[in-house]
């Protein structure tokens, strides 16, 4: 830890951030001591070097392993290093983990940078009191941000609130839950007095009253969820959140977006109604760092199918992690929710005209070995045969969220009648033809949310689009499940039909084809709202309110970073992961719930403490 907080200080000595179309934007400061930070110059600094640190989380293959694997309704992709430790909670998992330490010394590196701030800050002459006041609710909504992060998937942590930039500090005890806790709804209620009340700040990604009010009504919901954990919850905890969501809700600064698509769309996210807070990015090379890779991790390898290579506009396919068969074929309504439909690219267009396939005289059944057999399955019209199935531009790849219940997700054959149909109907295809059933870790619907088309190339890595980590519609799920906590469901089922309210198809909204094809929807209604499909009242919610809440957060928010920590959060982790994903369910222990200590933070402490002291259960 000493040679972290010494290596942060160099750090920020040596970073200036100035202010351009978005603030983190920086340039070099060279021959400066800490006097600086006695300087307006120098809090700037600090204050905008502390912001850039929240752009790790998504600057490679990071916060979403913490966050969406090992949790119930996403499964593995084909590639990457980090899913058997964080997905299958093999011995992976352990305090020697490299993730792990580069979560912790990237939170830390903020909060050191925060403190030191904070300890100039006072010393200051060539500001102003407002000034002064203003940066210092931005710093204190960091220092709550980071620690909050942390003590989610550690438990017991360091708690540092004091800057330093004299003593070697070697022995860093872990605070009790209780306690961090503590620390942070101090810092964001002096942040929610002290920051403006305003949609944005004029320099975009700063943060507001509102950004911290939402992130209080999250740490109140977080706090007071426990009934076997012990994070000092108390009985006011669930007014605390219902108030501070409300706030947000009621402040006339925010609004949903009228149509889901629209939240995560890249044109318009920088200015969209419904975010409240998010970590910005930009075009420009020489200002965007690491910059967002998360377009890289939920696409399919498409470019392996006929007809197709990688492009801009399809992704980059790095297949990190995928949506569940559940999840594409219960967990939503598919008549009147049109979220599902809408946060997936169904469809991958011909644009590699050498591989794109003639149509066959015969099609035959394939065994459950992978041999053909000698079945005959189709023949084509013979005015077909030989000719391409389609063009550049056409569809090449149909991914169908139809489950025909012929195959397991390890291609085992459940039904081979239902199978023979599946495969009858893709060789009747003109693409390639995917249904449920043939999902793997290389095919499966890619999410929309995080694709980065305003990338210069095909291979370029560091995307622009914004990391939003606060947005309305969470608002109003904090406010219902904290509502439904309190025993008022008629209001908790209120607050959840603000957001399925805008998740139902609109009048005369052209449905997807699916809506007729697969679900078998009445084409009379084609054009007509659902909106009245899906509203729900108390009695909805009365039966099981927890479970409801995590699958409507999963429906609205699938792919953005909450689930493992709204699963550990409700003490639902071990029994969904049991539940929902077999690559997870051998393997996980209760104890899974916090992560380990990582052993480089443990090794640095001086004096040693207990090993039962420095680190989790588990794991020692």
């Amino acid at each position: 830890m000493k040679n972290i907080i010494q290596y942060n200080f160099f750090i920020l000595l040596a970073t200036m951030l100035a202010a351009c179309n978005s603030f983190l934007e920086e340039k070099v400061v060279s021959g400066v001591s800490y006097d600086f930070f006695e300087t307006k110059t120098g809090i700037e600094t600090a204050v905008n070097a502390a912001y850039t640190t929240m752009r790790w989380y998504v600057g490679g293959e990071r916060y979403y392993c913490l966050t969406e694997y090992g949790v119930d309704y996403v499964w593995e992709g084909a590639d990457g290093g980090q899913k058997d430790a964080f997905n299958k909670y093999s011995v992976q998992m352990n305090s020697d983990a490299g993730l792990l330490y580069d979560f912790w010394e990237n939170n830390y590196k903020g909060i050191n940078r925060i403190n030191t701030a904070l300890m100039y800050l006072p010393k200051v002459m060539d500001m102003t009191e407002a000034d002064k006041t203003l940066r210092e609710g931005e710093l204190r909504f960091m220092r709550a941000y980071f620690y909050f992060d942390l003590v989610q998937h550690f438990g017991p942590i360091p708690l540092i609130t004091d800057g330093n930039v004299t003593e070697i500090i070697t022995d860093f005890h872990r605070a009790p839950v209780a306690e961090v806790y503590e620390a942070i709804i101090a810092d964001l209620n002096i942040a929610y007095n002290a920051l403006p009340d305003a949609t944005r700040q004029t320099q975009r990604g700063r943060a507001t009253k509102w950004a911290a009010a939402h992130l209080l009504a999250k740490v109140y919901l977080t706090k007071g969820s426990a009934v076997k954990d012990q994070r000092g919850q108390q009985a006011s905890d669930m007014d605390n959140a219902l108030a501070y969501a409300k706030a947000v809700i009621e402040s006339g600064k925010f609004a949903l977006e009228s149509d889901y698509a629209t939240t995560f769309d890249q044109h318009l996210q920088k200015t969209s109604s419904e975010t409240i807070f998010s970590i910005e990015f930009t075009t420009d090379v020489q200002f965007n760092g690491d910059g967002n890779k998360m377009h890289l991790y939920w696409v399919p390898t498409y470019e392996n199918l006929a007809g197709l290579q990688r492009d801009v506009q399809q992704g980059r396919a790095w297949k990190r992690v995928r949506p569940t068969p559940y999840f594409q074929t219960q967990l939503f309504d598919h008549l009147s929710d049109a979220r599902f439909y809408k946060m997936f690219k169904w469809v991958y267009w011909a644009n590699k005209e050498s591989s794109i396939p003639v149509w066959q005289a015969q099609y035959f059944y394939v065994d459950e070995d992978g041999r053909t057999t000698d079945d005959l399955l189709y023949e084509p019209p013979a005015e077909l045969v030989g000719k391409p199935k389609f063009g550049i531009g056409d569809t090449a790849a149909y991914f169908i969220p139809k489950f025909y219940g012929a195959k397991d997700h390890t291609n085992k054959v459940l039904d081979a009648d239902k199978n023979r149909q599946l495969q009858l109907d893709v060789a009747k295809s003109p693409y390639t033809l995917i249904p449920v059933d043939n999902n793997t870790n290389h095919f499966f619907p890619g999410l929309l949310k995080w694709l980065d088309p305003e990338r210069p190339d095909m291979n370029y890595e560091q995307g622009s689009r914004n990391f939003t980590r606060m947005r309305l519609a969470e608002t109003y799920l904090i406010a219902a499940e904290a509502a439904g906590r309190k025993g008022d469901l008629e209001a908790a089922a209120g607050y959840i039909n603000a957001v399925r309210r805008r998740a139902a198809y609109r009048e005369n909204e052209v449905k997807p084809k699916e809506w007729t094809t697969v679900d078998e929807g009445d084409p009379s209604r084609l054009t007509a709202s659902t909106e009245q499909d899906m509203l729900i009242t108390s009695q909805d919610l009365a039966s099981d309110l927890i479970g409801f809440i995590l699958d409507e957060r999963c429906r609205e928010m699938f792919g953005e970073m909450n689930r493992w920590e709204d699963l550990v959060r409700t003490e639902t982790l071990y029994e969904r992961v049991k539940k929902f994903n077999p690559d997870a369910a051998a393997n996980i222990k209760e104890y899974h719930k916090l992560r380990p200590i990582p052993q480089r933070h443990i090794d640095r402490l001086a004096p040693q403490p207990p090993l039962n002291e420095a680190q989790n259960e588990g794991y020692y």
